[in-house]
């Protein structure tokens, strides 16, 4: 059972999920109450996450949301497919698909009755950095998700028939992203640009490995990362705080810190040269993609790559879009994307989607040109202003659910990202200039730092669609 989302698309939406006007954000060390306004005052948290720590190394999250009608429970676990060694990628997803097969209390097939049989929905998603699992329930049904999720923390049975049954399942999803043009250029282009670090690989993994993963790979991997000083609880709706650690406490406090391996991850070198890649598949349309390595949000240049992206790429004012959609039209699409929240440096991308007489190469011309234009010349006051305020608008405008705020949360949890991301970002994104948008453009969107991934259409596709290129979060 997996959750596909494009984690960029999800993180710039839930990242801006956290407000909604007119509200305000109290930090702990400064009480008084400011406005939010999108386009300047400053921005404090008012619903304010509580942070608790167990004996046993786990950590649970609380934000209580007293207007929400809904309740999500998540749990995070510090682990994903850049913690998978060679010859045993997609390991993380696997054993994500085999938390559902049943220990003795919950066995195969009773999850799903039970959280249907209250009104409620349960899944899972596996990242780079992380594997989660939910349940979004009424709030007097938070003990059946304390109950699921600490019985099968330690009591996963594995059966030899369930992990067969599983592999096959993972093998037909492994073929789908295969066969889907678009996610096979995103494939290629990471593997490309990630020579040593765990990036390198699908989420996923490759069928091979896949093929090969044996049970007893599994269990060792689950008894070596699925333990409490390795997870986060978060839960968000309307929650008592100090009857939630006591159910916590009481579910899960009897469980034993286990002995967490530190991993040995190689850090990616720094690129020299460009790189190029290209996939012949059939398609709808021509599709060119750009990737540049860029740093994470421990940076001090991580907002202007933000607000750079979204000058580049935020829709149809961008001078992406501009560019190559009207005033030179040689696509019908042009997006990119920029995480900073990753646990590890990753990358800064642009994709376009030809018109179909287009070739890959001349849509790289006309983005080499719009990245051209950024690196010698300051972006107008005007675009810059305006993308500011796209990108708080979203910050303030899309936050409407407990699930938004918990994924957040837990996304946060699990690449360490300090509370601190959340309370300064309003003022970050505020103090990006012309000049940093300058500095960034010139340091880190240079052909010795690019990975260039072109799609040729080798004929038409049996059933058209359009999946636009992203990381597909499993």
């Amino acid at each position: 059972m997996t959750h596909r989302f494009p984690r960029q698309v999800l993180l710039g939406s839930l990242l801006v999920f956290w407000l909604a006007l007119p509200i305000t954000l109290i930090s702990p060390q400064n009480a008084s109450a400011d406005t939010a306004n999108p386009s300047g005052s400053s921005l404090k948290l008012s619903l304010l996450p509580q942070v608790h720590h167990f004996k046993n190394g786990l950590t649970l999250v609380t934000v209580n949301d007293p207007y929400s009608p809904t309740l999500t429970f998540q749990i995070w676990y510090r682990v994903g497919s850049r913690n998978e060694h060679r010859g045993r990628t997609g390991i993380s997803h696997f054993n994500e698909h085999m938390m559902f097969t049943g220990t003795k209390k919950f066995p195969h097939g009773k999850l799903d009755t039970l959280i249907n049989g209250v009104g409620g929905h349960l899944n899972a998603f596996t990242d780079y950095d992380f594997t989660a699992y939910f349940e979004n329930v009424a709030p007097d049904k938070i003990d059946l998700p304390l109950a699921i999720e600490s019985d099968r923390m330690t009591h996963l049975l594995l059966s030899p028939d369930q992990v067969e049954r599983e592999r096959n399942i993972v093998l037909e999803e492994r073929r789908n992203d295969y066969d889907d043009p678009t996610q096979k250029l995103v494939e290629k282009v990471y593997s490309t640009a990630y020579a040593v670090h765990p990036y390198h690989n699908p989420v996923i993994g490759w069928e091979k490995d896949i093929q090969h993963t044996t049970r007893k790979d599994i269990l060792n991997y689950y008894r070596a990362h699925y333990m409490p000083n390795n997870a986060t609880i978060v839960v968000v709706g309307p929650v008592d705080d100090r009857t939630l650690v006591k159910k916590v406490r009481t579910y899960f406090g009897g469980i034993p810190r286990g002995h967490l391996a530190k991993s040995r991850i190689p850090a990616e070198p720094a690129q020299h040269h460009l790189r190029m890649t290209v996939v012949r598949k059939p398609a709808m349309l021509p599709i060119t993609m750009m990737a540049f390595h860029a740093p994470n949000f421990r940076s001090r240049d991580a907002m202007a790559l933000v607000v750079l992206a979204q000058v580049l790429s935020g829709g149809r004012t961008s001078l992406l879009y501009q560019d190559m959609i009207y005033h030179h039209p040689v696509a019908v699409d042009a997006e990119g994307s920029y995480d900073p929240l990753t646990h590890d440096p990753g990358l800064f991308y642009f994709y376009a989607q030809g018109l179909p007489k287009t070739s890959p190469p001349l849509l790289r011309k006309r983005l080499d040109a719009v990245i051209r234009k950024v690196r010698q010349t300051r972006v107008p006051a005007d675009l810059l202003e305006s993308a500011k305020k796209q990108i708080l608008t979203q910050f303030v405008m899309n936050q409407e659910s407990a699930f938004g705020m918990g994924m957040l949360l837990g996304m946060m949890s699990a690449d360490r990202v300090p509370m601190t991301y959340l309370t300064d970002y309003v003022r970050k994104i505020q103090s990006v200039t012309a000049d940093d948008l300058l500095r960034v453009a010139r340091k880190y969107l240079r052909s010795s730092n690019e990975t260039v991934g072109y799609l040729f259409p080798t004929g038409p596709v049996r059933h058209p669609s359009f999946s636009r290129p992203g990381r597909i979060v499993r």
